[in-house]
């Protein structure tokens, strides 16, 4: 009788946490994380939390639970949290800082399952479903969000990677032991529902922080692009264009959806997506200076090129063509483009139709276009003609 209260309280203590992992995955539309490497996340978020009680629960009769709960805990725990971060951002899989946010985040929720499971252990089949209610929306956003600073900031927000990476972990780790702090300072004051309410704004406050930080990340890399899109990314100019958008792929793409059908669309998108990620990982092994970390970056860029130019075949020509038509290439005219260029020859008071009045007036027969120029031969030849018959 009491194994359904339980099983729902065992799935919403991790199922929840893994929601908002799913969330923050979601934001990153460049797709530049690697799954396998999200679950070794995971893995090690549950483990760290083992080894975060194997020392705090023997210092728990020594100082106390407050001093454990509020100064010791948060030190322990961040620091074994953010111990593997330091491995994943300096693997050719990583990209840039956003995919420091997402280890981040997936190390917490690691964290915080296993320490929910660790919670409903400890009390009776009824309480459980509250405890796991409460902790999934509120110590569960936390530990994701704490550990997502820490990886913002060894993957290089706001610094662009200037400084070693150990230095970024210990400004990540001030900022998430602090945020982390505060919030276990107010949890232990029992101030009731007022209390509840407060550290669930505060753990998604967190949230909404690292959120924030993804989406500048998301425009930063979106303007580096257009520098990095190109032919030697192999990505066409109507692909660049589309991927500099990619954000409004669901509004760029509907008529190719509605053209090609849903599948099609779906391979369009990982196509241009793929050509983003190529794109970045040859702006990154231009910026990295680690000759091991440039021949891991060589192979992969190596095998997305070969899996972009499969994927454009799958699509087929046709599309791929409909699909480098969808943006229009320029807002300019080509007039405008002219005006421009002549503009940077003469003194710049003087526009295009100024300059061409001036050569039709005054200008010199060989300034004449060519209409004028085959008015005058046909006149040459007419009069030439009339005088030949004349003398005849």
């Amino acid at each position: 009788m009491h194994s359904t209260p339980l099983l729902y309280s065992v799935v919403i203590a991790s199922a929840i946490p893994l929601v908002f992992l799913f969330i923050v995955k979601w934001l990153n539309f460049f797709d530049t994380h690697r799954p396998r490497l999200i679950v070794v996340a995971l893995v090690w978020g549950a483990i760290s939390m083992g080894l975060s009680y194997a020392v705090d629960h023997p210092l728990v009769p020594i100082f106390g639970r407050p001093m454990v709960t509020v100064r010791i805990g948060p030190f322990v725990e961040e620091i074994w949290k953010s111990l593997i971060l330091l491995y994943l951002v300096t693997r050719a899989d990583y990209t840039y800082f956003v995919d420091g946010a997402i280890y981040g985040f997936a190390v917490g929720i690691g964290f915080a399952v296993a320490e929910n499971m660790l919670y409903l252990s400890r009390v009776d089949v009824n309480t459980g479903l509250i405890v796991a209610i409460t902790r999934a929306f509120s110590s569960s956003v936390m530990h994701g969000s704490s550990t997502a600073l820490v990886g913002i900031a060894v993957g290089g927000f706001p610094m662009a990677r200037a400084v070693h990476p150990l230095v970024a972990l210990v400004i990540g780790l001030a900022v998430a032991i602090a945020y982390h702090m505060t919030y276990n300072h107010i949890a232990l004051l029992a101030l009731g529902q007022e209390g509840l309410l407060i550290i669930c704004g505060l753990a998604f406050a967190g949230l909404a922080l690292v959120a924030a930080a993804i989406l500048w990340g998301l425009q930063r890399e979106r303007r580096r692009l257009r520098k990095s899109l190109g032919m030697k990314a192999r990505v066409s100019k109507g692909e660049s264009r589309l991927v500099q958008r990619i954000d409004d792929l669901d509004d760029l793409l509907a008529p190719v959806e509605e053209r090609f059908g849903e599948d099609k669309r779906d391979e369009v998108a990982n196509v241009l997506v793929l050509g983003a990620q190529l794109a970045m990982k040859q702006d990154q092994i231009r910026r990295t200076r680690d000759s091991e970390l440039r021949a891991e970056l060589a192979a992969q860029i190596t095998d997305a090129k070969r899996e972009l130019k499969r994927r454009r075949h799958d699509v087929g020509i046709y599309v791929m063509s409909y699909v480098r038509s969808i943006v229009p290439k320029t807002t300019w005219s080509l007039w405008a483009r002219v005006e421009q260029a002549l503009s940077a020859l003469q003194p710049p008071v003087t526009n295009l139709w100024e300059l061409a009045a001036a050569r039709v007036a005054g200008g010199a027969p060989s300034a004449q276009g060519m209409h004028a120029h085959v008015w005058e031969a046909l006149r040459e030849r007419a009069y030439g003609q009339d005088d030949a018959g004349n003398r005849q």
